[in-house]
């Protein structure tokens, strides 16, 4: 953790305690208050100062967290490019013969089965259009 972050992580803290404060402070205020006009005075007061303080508490510009980019080193990452792409290539699983031979030959049975549905379906459409005299 940065110095920074820490700095604002207190920042934080401080302005959450305060805005506590001066609520408990604006309560007692309203609490106090004897007649109805100076208490409702009091309170639309109160909840203005309750809406600015939680403006200013939950502002976003309160928890922006500065980063800071770390310089790359370009020699370095060239040099390790080549050993790094021979690691991630040796992570590939490389199928064996008997499996691409498998795998090809259960895709050519397929286009073979589908071929002759299609065929049959086709030679159906044929008949059926010669039978209705649409052909």
């Amino acid at each position: 953790m940065t110095p920074q972050e820490k700095e604002l992580k207190k920042t934080q803290k401080r302005l959450k305690k305060e805005a506590k404060a001066k609520t408990r402070v604006t309560r007692k205020q309203a609490k106090s208050k004897k007649s109805d006009h100076a208490q409702s005075e009091g309170t639309t007061k109160r909840v203005l100062r309750e809406k600015e303080i939680k403006k200013n508490l939950y502002n976003r510009s309160n928890f922006k967290a500065t980063k800071t980019k770390e310089k790359i080193d370009w020699k370095l990452s060239f040099k390790e490019f080549p050993v790094k792409m021979v690691k991630e290539v040796s992570k590939i699983k490389w199928s064996g013969k008997q499996n691409l031979t498998n795998k090809f030959v259960q895709v050519i049975i397929f286009m073979l089965i589908f071929a002759v549905v299609f065929y049959l379906i086709d030679w159906g459409f044929q008949t059926l259009f010669s039978v209705m005299h649409v052909i």
